[in-house]
């Protein structure tokens, strides 16, 4: 099958299963936020959002290594597979004597700690779903990969919304995603078992250091990057309190919602664009432009949208007690366009073989984070912790674009910009003038955007060749 329909599928597949699992997501934790108190929805936020950070530990990057690596040589699948358990097994035992004498030393509560050490062992059984994930992404086969995100989503929503609903409280509820991971590891260990890899007992210690040698970059950069992404949660934890952090939180979870959009676009490309590297130079810098032109193109009414639309998201799903959620979704909104395309400047360092850029990318990030958040999170609270992930993300996004620019190629984005952006003033004039509902302004604003942007003529020949290639089944080619 051509690159151009394989990576059109993959996109089909993963982006309906993130929709799914997006909008499942987020149905759990806004029942969560509006039936647990405040300061258990805190606690349990805080608690997801330490564990993402600890639980980066356990996969060191092997992940992502696999995906690139396995793409380019199917044949070691099994090796690759066999040793990658091994050493993820090794490097959890490890990763929770860590959140272990973290949580202590911090003197965290007890039922807080109760809650983190359950959503992490979920995150623990979640990274060895992603280790199955690897192989479909290298196989270039997501639909394995979609079908256990809705299968996860579906157990995790009911299990969930079943015990929020009877009133069996936090711990009960947190429990629900320990279930739900088990049974999802189970599935995707059949799966990969029958279709993919053989299970041998073939460890080597040589092959696991090399290979542990190789993902430390990753690592590093996933570890700096779930810093960056989450501190401002577990900051706001220990220095404001719970009740913040849950004001915080439901202006985060909206923004995580809309950011499946790149995942699934960068999941599918990435192992394209790792070989291409090898195989063709060209298509690989047809395929990062366009990427960046599409990822921009819809990031920036998203961002638009959701500052403008603030106050009718909060008081429509979370009600008036989260009123204080607002501020904190416009300033999270103002980047989120950025974020898109730093999902893009990541994926192309590690495809290019440049992961110590994008480690040392994130390591400087993350430490300016922590240093803007110890700065304004005592002044702020909340608010102080979205305006340090506004500025992180802007940081980010310069080094990311320097490094590709200097290291690889200098994509002039300067001529893409000024349409989409006069397509948004547009965009803005239908929500403001017209009084519909929230779905309806939604709708409409969407469909005046693209309008203008039709109008306008923002999709070159190139774009519509791409098109045509997808359609006809042929490869991405770079138009001369």
């Amino acid at each position: 099958m051509a690159t151009a329909r394989r990576i059109y599928k993959n996109t089909i597949y993963l982006g309906a299963a993130e929709i799914v699992s997006r909008v499942l997501q987020f149905v759990v934790m806004l029942y969560a936020a509006r039936i647990l108190s405040q300061e258990h929805f805190g606690k349990f936020s805080f608690a997801l959002s330490f564990s993402f950070i600890a639980i980066v530990l356990a996969d060191l990057g092997i992940n992502t290594l696999l995906v690139r690596e396995i793409s380019r040589n199917k044949n070691l699948a099994s090796k690759y597979f066999a040793n990658a358990l091994f050493a993820k097994i090794t490097l959890s035992l490890i990763a929770y004597i860590v959140i272990v004498s973290i949580l202590n030393l911090l003197n965290y509560p007890q039922d807080t700690k109760h809650i983190a050490y359950t959503i992490w062992l979920f995150a623990i059984l979640s990274t060895f779903t992603e280790l199955f994930y690897s192989i479909f992404r290298a196989f270039e086969m997501m639909f394995y990969d979609a079908v256990l995100k809705i299968l996860r989503m579906l157990i995790l929503a009911f299990a969930s919304l079943y015990v929020l609903i009877k009133g069996y409280g936090v711990f009960v509820f947190s429990y629900m995603f320990v279930i739900a991971e088990l049974i999802v590891v189970a599935v995707a260990l059949l799966i990969a078992l029958s279709k993919f890899v053989k299970l041998r007992i073939d460890i080597d210690i040589l092959f696991i250091k090399s290979l542990i040698k190789k993902s430390i970059p990753f690592g590093f950069a996933f570890v700096f990057g779930m810093i960056y992404f989450f501190i401002g949660s577990v900051m706001l934890s220990k220095i404001k309190g719970d009740v913040e952090v849950a004001i915080y939180s439901v202006a985060y979870n909206i923004a995580l919602a809309i950011l499946f959009i790149p995942t699934v676009y960068t999941n599918a490309i990435y192992p394209v664009l790792s070989r291409y590297y090898k195989e063709g130079k060209a298509e690989l810098k047809t395929l990062y432009e366009r990427s960046f032109k599409y990822l921009y193109i819809i990031g920036l009414p998203i961002s638009a949208g959701i500052f403008l639309l603030a106050d009718r998201i909060i008081y429509f799903f979370y009600g008036k007690g989260y009123s204080g959620s607002i501020i904190a979704l416009q300033i999270i909104a103002l980047y989120l366009f950025i974020k898109f395309i730093n999902f893009l400047l990541g994926t192309v360092l590690s495809s290019i073989d440049q992961q110590g850029r994008r480690m040392l990318s994130q390591g400087v990030t993350a430490l300016f984070s922590i240093l803007l958040n110890l700065l304004l999170i005592p002044k702020m609270g909340y608010v102080g912790a979205a305006w340090s992930t506004f500025a992180t993300e802007i940081f980010l996004f310069v080094i990311y674009y320097w490094y590709v620019s200097n290291s690889w190629h200098f994509y002039n984005f300067a001529a893409i910009i000024i349409k989409p952006a006069i397509a948004v003033i547009g965009m803005l004039f239908v929500i403001k003038f017209l009084n519909v509902g929230l779905m309806s302004a939604i709708a409409l604003s969407a469909a005046a955007y693209f309008g203008v942007l039709l109008f306008l003529n923002a999709f070159d020949k190139r774009d519509y060749g791409i098109l045509k290639s997808i359609l006809q089944n042929e490869k991405i080619q770079e138009n001369k």
